[in-house]
């Protein structure tokens, strides 16, 4: 007959192997992670961190209170008998981060295209509309969106669309008259100072042919380049 006792301390044998193997498992589970894990980890947070500063990066050109000069090409796009094309400058106060006074000027010479002699001969017509030499005035400038761009994720680059309106005076056949302008284009800044612009700009004027009068609007495709002065960013004032 076996005792008791002995009985006992066998059954103890799978409980102390269940304690045993438990303390070994949370031990396990516990431990630190190895140290390149936590480099890797470390180094993930790092680019994030950089990505989240390159996403909070402030305009690289304040405006409020500078000038600009824009040297600009005009070519016309809408005319498809006399190709209209020339340079011109417009200088802008900004007197604020989004609206500016512009005062511009435009020279344009005229070229008659092949579709000239083609209307000759078909429907014997000779055009004598009078040349348009230049245009100038005053308006205003818009810039409603502001906006940027990564270029070979290396590089960000600004950019904003503006708006313009003008009123200008018309310079055709040494006669002066009175016309409308509107834009819309968009700049590229390139640091503080310079900036990269294109745009389509609206002519209209009256125009008279063999008697008949008519509004004529032209379009133009503008590019230039702008700089700023002064050359740096004006501090800004403390409210």
């Amino acid at each position: 007959m076996r005792s008791p006792r002995r009985e006992f301390s066998g059954g103890e044998r799978p409980v102390r192997s269940i304690f045993s193997t438990a303390f070994l498992v949370g031990t396990l589970v516990h431990l630190p992670a190895p140290a390149v894990a936590s480099e890797d980890v470390g180094r993930v947070h790092e680019g994030r961190n950089r990505d989240r500063l390159r996403s909070v990066q402030s305009r690289p050109v304040l405006k409020a209170g500078r000038f600009s000069l824009s040297g600009t090409y005009a070519r016309s796009v809408n005319d498809a008998l006399v190709l209209k094309q020339g340079g011109g400058l417009t200088a802008r106060y900004h007197l604020a981060e989004g609206f500016a006074f512009l005062m511009n000027g435009t020279f344009v010479t005229s070229q008659q295209t092949d579709y000239v002699h083609l209307v000759r001969y078909e429907r014997r017509l000779v055009l004598e509309e009078p040349e348009m030499k230049s245009h100038m005035g005053l308006g205003f400038s818009y810039t409603p969106i502001y906006g940027k761009f990564s270029l070979f994720s290396d590089w960000i680059l600004h950019n904003d669309v503006y708006i313009e309106g003008a009123f200008q005076l018309v310079d055709i056949a040494g006669g002066w008259q009175p016309s409308g302008l509107a834009g819309l284009g968009a700049r590229i800044y390139l640091g503080q100072a310079v900036s990269f612009e294109a745009g389509l700009r609206s002519l209209m004027y009256a125009t008279e042919y063999r008697g008949v009068r008519d509004i004529k609007n032209l379009m133009f495709l503008n590019t230039g380049v702008s700089l700023f002065l002064p050359l740096k960013n004006l501090a800004r004032r403390r409210r």
